[in-house]
């Protein structure tokens, strides 16, 4: 099995949230796991000419590192698409991404019959369809509820419903923060793990696990402890 991380955050390889999604990758048995940077690659913003719907059709116009992670989305089985929430939102080096995977998509037409399952574009490689797509997203909120029904109604427009998985890890922050909730760390990575083994078993996760790795590292007041010493300058206490 081929699995490709796709690290959207700016903070290269001391993101956050790709300690998580290298601890769903530890999952899967005897994985090739290649690990991309977004943003150390070259990748120039969509001009929005929609040449790739109309002149070059599935082509971008632009020569850039982009064309390379194509053929890696192409020759992998599982992609991860991990970032952290940015302004309630995914990271602008990400979003960049995002807009110029356009070529992978056919052009609208102008229908309304979209229902939940579907994307407004069909794809040009039904290939694409047989791979998994799993989001990984940490914030810096207590719960998140209320942080990512926005992105995840962007990923749905895109994908379709049910046509990802999404873990999303609220208090992310917490796991750039060394000597504090350590074990509650510790143990929230090993479920993780524990999730990726499943996910590599049955090409998805349960309700229960979702619903294990959904809940908060620590609790409501004790992220509050750490959240209020870290913006007051005052002393980390010990959670």
């Amino acid at each position: 099995m081929r699995l490709l991380i796709l690290n959207g955050s700016p903070r290269v390889e001391r993101s956050n949230t790709l300690k998580i999604a290298n601890a769903f990758a530890a999952g899967f048995p005897q994985a090739d796991i290649e690990t991309v940077h977004i943003y150390k690659q070259n990748i120039k913003p969509c001009l929005g000419c929609f040449s790739c719907w109309t002149k070059t059709p599935g082509r971008c116009v632009i020569v850039d590192d982009m064309l390379e992670l194509f053929e890696k989305i192409k020759h992998s089985d599982v992609i991860i698409e991990s970032f952290p929430l940015y302004f309630f939102g995914i990271p602008s080096g990400f979003k960049a991404f995002i807009d110029r995977c356009l070529p992978l998509m056919k052009t609208y037409l102008g229908s309304d019959d979209k229902n939940g399952t579907d994307s407004f574009h069909e794809l040009r490689d039904k290939s694409l369809l047989e791979k998994r797509l799993v989001l990984i997203s940490t914030c810096g909120y207590v719960k998140p509820e209320p942080m990512y029904p926005a992105l995840l109604n962007q990923f749905d427009l895109i994908c379709g419903n049910g046509n990802y998985t999404s873990i999303l890890c609220s208090e992310g922050e917490l796991f750039g923060y060394d000597g504090l909730a350590e074990r509650q760390k510790r143990g929230y990575l090993s479920d993780v793990t524990k999730a990726g083994a499943e996910f590599a078993q049955n090409g998805k996760l349960s309700e229960e696990t979702i619903r294990k790795i959904s809940k908060p590292v620590l609790s409501p007041d004790g992220f509050e402890k750490i959240v209020r010493s870290h913006w007051g300058g005052e002393d980390f206490p010990q959670i």
